[in-house]
């Protein structure tokens, strides 16, 4: 790029950032309406398909500016090298879409893509592919999460017995004494070992019907440490789970 057309591009952003200048640390809230009407504001960008600037290109320009003594070629567009980079983004495209992604951390691609589209930051003929776009994010280090990977490790009980988990199934309707009735499926397994308890079909979808089935499972294999109930009855259930498990950990997860 010449001199010239260097020069046309650092005045158009000189132009940009002129209202922000000189604004002393405690006008945070004049700074923040004048970056709302910078951003907001329709721009005859020099070589550029875009006409609209995001808030982390604006802010960048005018440290750029404020940290050179006040140069004007400071506001210069950087020189390109191609490694990595997209040759069908031009520069300005390429840095408004690393300061979005470091703006939104953690967000994906296409959701930076659909704000920078809301924002109106992205040329009208935008078409690059992701995988550019990726090598590009890469190219500048920010490919990799930041911050203590999660721990995305599945949770299960320690011991045998230690948690069980129950539910309820909507089943297939069953003939019963000549008509149709739905069949419901209550069910209880150990988390450690995923083994049933038991499990059973009922014709009604109620508190009778699964303190019957819990009864079994305690008959069968002994009162666990935890349990984990999905059951709609919010203020019935409490009662009765708490007579059978006095003392014992409760997790009352309620379908209503």
């Amino acid at each position: 790029m010449d001199e010239m057309k260097k020069e046309k591009i650092a005045l158009l952003r000189f132009q940009v950032i002129a209202t922000l200048l000189g604004l002393r640390k405690g006008d945070w809230g004049k700074k923040e309406k004048l970056l709302q009407e910078i951003t907001q504001k329709e721009w005859e960008i020099p070589y550029s398909a875009r006409s609209y600037i995001g808030r982390s290109t604006v802010l960048e320009w005018l440290k750029s500016y404020e940290d050179s003594g006040g140069r004007l070629e400071s506001l210069y567009p950087k020189q390109r090298t191609d490694r990595g980079l997209s040759r069908s983004m031009d520069i300005d495209t390429e840095k408004t879409l690393i300061n979005l992604k470091k703006e939104l951390k953690g967000a994906t691609l296409p959701t930076i893509l659909k704000i920078a589209q809301e924002r109106k930051l992205l040329p009208v003929d935008f078409n690059v592919s992701s995988k550019s776009i990726y090598r590009m994010f890469k190219r500048y280090g920010l490919d990799k999460e930041e911050g203590p990977k999660k721990d995305r490790r599945r949770f299960e009980a320690e011991l045998p017995n230690d948690m069980w988990q129950s539910d309820c199934m909507h089943g297939p309707k069953v003939d019963v004494c000549g008509k149709l009735r739905k069949g419901f499926l209550f069910a209880f397994i150990d988390d450690h070992s995923r083994l049933i308890p038991h499990a059973q079909f009922y014709l009604r979808e109620n508190l009778e019907s699964f303190l019957n089935c819990l009864l079994k499972a305690l008959e069968k294999r002994g009162l666990p440490r935890k349990l984990y109930v999905d059951y709609p009855e919010k203020k019935q259930m409490p009662k009765f789970i708490r007579f059978f498990f006095p003392g014992k950990e409760i997790a009352l997860k309620t379908s209503a």
